[in-house]
């Protein structure tokens, strides 16, 4: 890479600053860790969907060879549970107590091996008294069915109704009422869960894991074992993928407390089958979706209702009816609106984030119900969402205006030219099929994503220089695999003037790094950016101050330069940036300063939303070809265009996109977990790379308003339209709608077959 494109960091195909360590085995994950002592453990689980703990002997078992320690819900000093993440989820559950779902964790095993940690789960006693359960959200809200927990089978609800909804449909030519169906879904990350935990030189507790915030886990650790912050440490490890799965704290508490309870390190990993039976999964929906249009086509009134089955724990899915009410009227103006949402315990395993958390489900039935009015009325699909889209000063769906710059149309327009080629092709491909079962369809989605998180607005970061003349940057933005330190390497090299290589990250570490806040909801360039920059900033501002006097000129002469400070008019008067250090720990000045992200002004707190109204938008082109025969789908041409603001790293985006398709397909045609059926890869199946279609990325790059260097959010976003964009186009191919996913084979022919 030349110098040149390396002093300007921002928008080059910059390579990731851990890609060399990933492709030559040198990074270490949290299985590559040993230690000295390293103890193994294995956990106990519920065989059962629903039932009553009644006893737990362990005697026997604790002196079986190898057997260190076995661990119970009463060996827990403080906190039984991580309330502010699952309300009533435990750690391990107690005798007398229910659990609530297969795999649910009931004790732990420490010992010598992991053979011998795996013989001795198998030889606890244990007795249950099993209860009714259900996996579907509609048996468990019915009058007949049994509590799940005292307060009932629904854990949240959340709606958004304004206008006449009555008037609105009234005065619509078309109107289309459709039920759809999503599945659960597993990450499928490529790591399975692991976690370290052990007792450092100063008697603080560490774990050495995945997570998505370090500074949560940090606190969730504390109050289960009773300690002030200052005795937990958590470090975010390398995570081998995470599509929000390692959101789930369970494993870093529990590797914690047997690290706390046995005073030696001990390593915790999943088999697979356990990340199939104990992991959170993505929430299947039922939603119930009613729209209208007036015949010029212009939308009228929107009523939608949500069933969202959330499993037997929490998990964050008391949050998610927000999340699905969010994405179900998309970018789009209307008349009239009565949208509800509730998520609804079940046996089920336990939900949790998936990438995208709660909104491709709903884009899902959005996008494809407009498809389906869209063919009512002959319209063309990206004239109808450019006709219907909220400009900058609209007031959304949602009552409240956005506060970021909205590239929706540049998006739509941006497919224009691919989609009449595709529509063209198509039609030729039909013409010459004849007689033989195979046809070519065109399929369209638009999607829009919240990426912004209220509760405290104020993100932090530091920026340092080293006694050596290098700069560090720290925050907290955990890298699982979308190449966040990267950015925020570039981030700060572009404010400072220097090259990439000259910035050295410390991230996500509790004992070294600020509170920069949850990294979920495609944040992280955004908001933590935000904060690096202005670190980066303020760091440049005090060291040329120092130089300036150094050097007795003014400071808006000077400018970093290689690893000097020199005068941009007279290069020959320059000082060593280890000169200033030294002079800045002379003088007692910090060579840390502070650097924050605080948008709070913007939404004062008594009337400020959950989530911030900050957009990011994207739409998808599909093109399939169906086997009327046998049902089987094709997917040979995808178009992805969004609206990321400025693209910080353009491989790290359009490598986001490319994942995306690839997933957004897997969602449409081939994942689903069945509980009590789904035990892994050999049974469920994903999209392989054979699977991927001949593809095409396009960057909008509309500047945010407040974002690093006019960025916004992309990671989650751009898996949103690739399903039902996908899945539009079959609908079209096959001249019948597919209203629930994913579209599988026997599916597909089945819709064909009840339309002949």
């Amino acid at each position: 890479m030349s110098s040149a494109t390396e002093r300007r960091p921002i928008g080059g195909n910059t390579l990731r600053i851990d890609a060399r360590a990933k492709v030559t085995g040198r990074t270490r994950y949290v299985e590559d860790i040993g230690m000295p002592g390293l103890l193994y453990a294995k956990v106990l689980r519920s065989p059962h969907h629903h039932a009553r703990l009644l006893s737990l002997d362990t005697q026997a078992t604790a002196q079986m060879p190898g057997v260190i320690r076995i661990i119970t819900a009463d060996d827990i000093p403080g906190v039984n549970g991580f309330p502010n993440y699952s309300q009533d989820e435990p750690v391990l559950t107690p005798v007398g107590e229910t659990v609530k779902m297969k795999g649910a964790p009931v004790a732990l095993v420490v010992a010598s091996t992991p053979e011998e940690a795996h013989v001795a789960v198998g030889g606890i006693l244990t007795e249950y008294e099993p209860l009714a359960h259900t996996f579907n959200a509609g048996e468990a809200i019915s009058d007949s069915a049994s509590k799940i927990y005292e307060g009932g089978n629904v854990l949240n609800t959340h709606q958004v109704a304004h206008g006449d909804l009555e008037k609105a449909f009234a005065n619509s030519a078309a109107i289309v009422e459709a039920m759809y169906q999503t599945a659960f879904q597993e990450h499928s990350a490529l790591e399975r869960e692991s976690s370290l935990g052990y007792v450092d030189k100063s008697g603080r507790v560490t774990v050495f894991g995945s997570t998505h915030e370090p500074h949560w886990q940090q606190g969730w650790i504390a109050e289960m074992l009773r300690l002030d912050l200052e005795q937990v440490r958590f470090i975010t490890s390398p995570m081998g993928g995470s599509f929000g799965g390692r959101q789930d704290p369970w494993p870093n508490l529990a590797a914690a407390l047997m690290a706390y309870l046995v005073g030696k390190p001990v390593l915790l990993v999943f088999t697979r089958g356990e990340s199939f039976t104990a992991s959170p999964k993505r929430h299947p929906y039922q939603l119930k979706y009613k729209i209208g249009a007036t015949s010029d086509g212009h939308l009228t009134g929107m009523q939608v209702r949500i069933d969202q089955n959330t499993g037997g724990y929490d998990a964050d899915g008391y949050y998610i009816p927000e999340y699905a009410i969010v994405a179900s009227g998309g970018a789009y103006r209307w008349q009239a609106v009565d949208n509800r949402a509730q998520s609804i315990y079940t046996n089920a395993p336990k939900c949790g984030q998936f990438r995208g958390f709660g909104t491709p489900q709903s884009t899902f039935a959005l996008e494809c119900s407009l498809d389906e009015l869209i063919q009512e009325l002959g319209e063309d699909p990206l004239e109808f969402r450019l006709k219907n889209m909220i400009n900058q000063s609209s007031k959304t769906f949602l009552g409240y205006p956005i506060a970021e710059s909205l590239g929706y149309r540049e998006v739509l327009e941006a497919l224009q030219p691919r989609f009449q080629e595709f529509q063209e092709e198509a039609i030729r491909f039909n013409t010459a099929s004849g007689n033989t079962p195979y046809r070519k369809a065109v399929g369209v989605a638009g999607m829009w994503y919240r990426f912004g998180k209220s509760g405290s607005l104020r993100i932090k970061a530091h920026a340092e220089l080293s006694r050596e003349g290098r700069f560090i940057i720290y925050c907290s933005a955990p890298d699982y695999g979308q190449g966040t330190e990267t950015v925020m390497a570039q981030l700060g090299a572009e404010m400072l003037g220097v090259s990439r290589d000259q910035i050295e990250m410390v991230n996500a570490d509790t004992a070294l790094t600020p509170d920069s806040g949850v990294q979920g909801a495609s944040r992280a360039t955004y908001w933590v950016g935000n904060a690096v920059c202005q670190a980066a900033q303020n760091l440049k501002l005090e060291i040329t101050a120092c130089a300036a006097e150094m050097l007795d000129c003014d400071p808006t002469e000077l400018m970093v330069a290689n690893e000097q400070i020199e005068n941009r008019y007279h290069p020959s008067l320059s000082i060593s940036l280890a000169n200033v250090a030294e002079e800045l720990d002379r003088m007692g000045k910090s060579r840390k300063v502070l650097g924050a992200f605080d948008p709070s002004p913007m939404f004062p707190e008594q009337a400020r939303p959950r989530y911030t109204p900050h957009f990011a938008t994207g739409a998808h082109l599909a093109e399939v070809v169906v086997d009327l025969q046998t049902g089987g789908v094709q997917v040979t041409r995808f178009v992805a265009a969004h609206d990321a603001g400025r693209v910080i790293n353009r491989p790290g985006a359009e490598g986001q996109i490319e994942g995306s398709i690839l997933m957004g397909i897997g969602s449409a045609l081939y994942e689903e977990y069945i509980p009590e059926m789904t035990t892994g890869f050999v049974d469920y199946i994903l999209p392989m790379i054979r699977e991927m279609p001949e593809k095409e990325t396009i960057l909008i790059e509309v500047p945010g308003i407040q974002g690093p260097f006019g960025a916004k959010g992309l990671g989650e976003t751009a898996v949103l339209a690739s399903t039902p964009a996908v899945i539009n186009a079959v609908s079209r191919a096959i001249g019948v709608r597919i209203r629930r996913i994913p579209a599988t084979p026997e599916r597909v022919l089945r819709a064909v077959r009840e339309k002949q």
